[in-house]
């Protein structure tokens, strides 16, 4: 990528007067405008309008909770030749973000991207259709501000795609389902015509659900690792770390690592575990933790994979418990 333009990749007016505001608090520096690509622990890939370029973050934003994320837009400092500090640029600030797509950890909230004006979750009709973690999918992207889309990936290789579809139009009637074939090609188009001039688009769901190769597809050419689709019609994981990429025709898009389940995050309300509480509630002991007490319910819904491990530990972080450390079993 050699010279940019910004507003292509996501640039605002709003964002232009947010800079300002920055500038005007900084006189004496010289701050340039970029979008966060890559991030590292204490370095990240910016977007200018001259290219990609290397930066260190300013002890400020280090372990802090406006650190920057993925799709963030931000202030850099232009470091002077020969500095110690080993990158070009030193990221100033972080511009408030239109849209956040977080989810509930332990202990707290995780931003995975910024700015992102639609989030697509893809699942497919072969084993991967849980109507309660796509609920959840859903829901998260909403609570951010971002639009939502359903992508049913892989329909050439299931015979009941008109009642899944059916199944996924009935999860929320103003979210749009699309169904697609991205080996083939067949509705990559339709999917393109979801993510507008200048806009961003993220991609999330299950490992195997094939995001890198709808990645591709919509690039037009080979970016992303993709893993071929074995016996069990399950494609391999092979997207490891968020990455931006510019489309053609202007926008950007977002793959993301496959996400097993998401919490969604409400602020510090401890609410929104209905279906973790129900367990709960047979649980032997009143003031069981769900670590691994007699008689517990919750323990009895994981083994039975009705409640997956990571929704339990949110529940119990929500609650003030802490992390369950788990031995590791050979497999």
């Amino acid at each position: 990528m050699s010279a940019l333009n910004l507003t292509e990749v996501g640039w605002t007016p709003a964002f232009e007067a947010a800079a300002a505001l920055v500038r005007a608090a900084s006189p004496d520096l010289s701050l340039l405008p970029a979008r966060v690509a890559g991030v590292g622990r204490n370095t990240a890939t910016l977007w200018t309008e001259g290219g990609p370029q290397e930066a260190v973050f300013a002890g400020a934003l280090r372990q802090s909770e406006l650190s920057p994320v993925i799709g963030d837009w931000v202030l850099a400092e232009v470091v002077p030749a020969g500095s110690a500090q080993g990158a070009p640029l030193r990221v100033h600030a972080v511009l408030p973000r239109r849209t956040a797509f977080t989810r509930a950890v332990q202990g707290g909230a995780q931003v995975l991207s910024a700015n992102v004006d639609v989030v697509m979750v893809m699942t497919a009709p072969d084993g991967d259709v849980d109507h309660a973690r796509l609920r959840r999918y859903l829901e998260a992207v909403q609570a951010g501000g971002a639009r939502a889309a359903l992508l049913l990936n892989k329909v050439d290789l299931s015979r009941n795609v008109s009642g899944v579809l059916a199944d996924l139009r009935a999860l929320d009637p103003a979210v749009p389902v699309l169904d697609l074939s991205a080996r083939s090609g067949q509705g990559v188009a339709e999917v393109r015509a979801l993510i507008g001039p200048g806009e961003t688009a993220a991609l999330i769901g299950s490992s195997g659900m094939g995001k890198s190769t709808l990645t591709n597809a919509l690039l037009g050419r080979e970016v992303a690792l993709t893993g071929e689709v074995g016996a069990t019609r399950e494609g391999r994981h092979t997207t490891t770390a968020r990455t931006l990429y510019r489309l053609p025709g202007g926008g950007v898009l977002v793959d993301n690592p496959g996400l097993r389940d998401i919490e969604v995050w409400r602020g510090d309300d401890p609410a929104g575990f209905e279906d973790v509480e129900a367990f709960a509630a047979e649980c032997r002991f009143r003031k069981c933790t769900h670590s691994g007490e007699p008689g517990c319910a919750v323990e009895r819904a994981v083994a039975r994979g009705q409640l997956s491990r990571e929704r339990v530990e949110a529940f119990r972080a929500a609650h003030g418990e802490k992390p369950v450390r788990r031995r590791r079993r050979d497999s």
